[in-house]
């Protein structure tokens, strides 16, 4: 009853901010099974689907797989693929865009008490498929997350910033773009978990500033190995 009320709550939230503003609203879906390959390796895929409330509907999709290495009780790695379909709907050429994007990160964790401490580091590298010329997309993501564990309460909060710089970590000349997060995971029956959160994408340093409010449901399987 208690997780119920507070997924009320949280989308009552979300509906509120919506009504306040005239900016761009995405839902992102996204399904995910990860399998321990071993103590210490994970392996994963999955893929998401992004709806937007302007232009056509329809924004992007992609499948992604990749693994996860756990190094010690505080560090762990890994790395990735997705493959992408993208739709322009601005300018006079407009259609479908097809793209492969590597990604490679390190992760650090630190628990203090009742919080939960994560800081990323993420390279990755986009490129158009089918384009002789493509310049590779280089950004690099610097991520942020704390979580609170409240007694006898299943739906713990996350809160998280997420910087974006492109082709290296120079702020002062590569600082594109934020994303602030806000959510929680539930740990539902058997192996079974859902993400829910709010995430505000705001670009920086450009003429016309697009605010993004998003939000991401993400269902996730866990198959642990023998």
């Amino acid at each position: 009853m208690k997780i119920k009320l507070s997924l009320l709550f949280f989308l009552g939230t979300l509906l509120s901010i919506v009504a306040q503003n005239e900016d761009v609203y995405e839902n992102w879906s996204s399904i995910e099974v990860d399998y321990g390959l071993t103590k210490n390796i994970d392996i994963y895929g999955g893929g998401q689907l992004r709806i937007k409330s302007v232009g056509d509907s329809y924004n992007k999709s992609f499948y992604e797989f990749g693994a996860k290495i756990k190094i010690n009780d505080h560090l762990s790695s890994g790395f990735g693929f997705r493959g992408i379909d993208e739709l322009d709907d601005v300018g006079n050429i407009q259609g479908h865009e097809k793209f492969n994007r590597y990604h490679a990160f390190l992760t650090g964790a630190y628990e203090y008490k009742k919080f939960d401490f994560r800081l990323r580091l993420q390279f990755q590298r986009k490129n158009e498929i089918g384009i002789s010329d493509s310049v590779n997309n280089d950004f690099f993501r610097t991520r942020f997350e704390v979580r609170y564990d409240i007694k006898d309460w299943k739906a713990d909060p996350r809160i998280g910033i997420e910087f974006f710089t492109k082709d290296d970590l120079n702020f002062d000349e590569n600082y594109k773009k934020y994303r602030f997060s806000f959510g929680t995971k539930l740990n539902l029956k058997g192996p079974n978990s859902l993400t829910i959160k709010y995430i505000l994408q705001e670009e920086v340093r450009v003429d016309s500033p697009v605010s993004h409010h998003i939000l991401r449901l993400n269902y996730n399987y866990s198959i642990k190995g023998k």
